[in-house]
């Protein structure tokens, strides 16, 4: 339990919603739904360079077999190491709540780091938005998660322990 506490520690402590200045709107092939809508593809500007950094470490180490189209950008089919979600304003994170009132804690967050655009759910495997248990144990035995424990905090990202895909940007 250790390492859980480790990694607890070292989560994001500034919870101040971005502004629309600190955002840009990420290219649709980023996310592993291309068609999401713009306003949801916001991502902290420097959240999103460290990304691009991590992203091409992920591509260039060969253990992955990541398809790509370049150095730092992933193939349309590859769903690997693409974002599931990034910022979310507090008038989205309620509109999820009232839609899916039980939805566990993820969609129930009032004070969720994706308000502060430096937070980012990446897909590791499995079913993206599944948290059971039994999805969770697919997620966290992936090559893409086993990657990113390890690697993930030379960018200056560090995971949330009860959601694999889960990565804040703590720079």
């Amino acid at each position: 339990m250790a390492i859980v506490a480790q990694w607890q520690s070292n989560r994001l402590k500034d919870r101040t919603p971005a502004t629309p200045t600190q955002l840009l709107t990420a290219p649709s092939l980023e996310f592993y739904d291309p068609d999401r809508l713009e306003e949801l593809r916001q991502v902290e500007r420097n959240t999103y360079a460290a990304y691009k950094r991590m992203l091409a470490a992920a591509i260039g180490d060969a253990a992955l077999q990541l398809n790509h189209i370049s150095k730092d950008e992933l193939a349309p089919g590859e769903k690997y190491f693409k974002i599931i979600s990034a910022f979310r304003s507090h008038e989205y994170q309620e509109k999820l709540r009232r839609e899916s009132p039980n939805a566990g804690s993820a969609g129930l967050a009032v004070n969720s780091p994706h308000f502060t655009g430096r937070a980012l759910d990446i897909y590791v495997g499995g079913d993206p938005v599944d948290t059971r248990d039994s999805n969770r144990a697919i997620q966290v035995n992936s090559p893409a998660y086993k990657w990113l424990v390890r690697n993930a905090s030379r960018f200056g990202f560090r995971p949330y322990f009860y959601e694999p895909w889960h990565w804040e940007y703590v720079e």
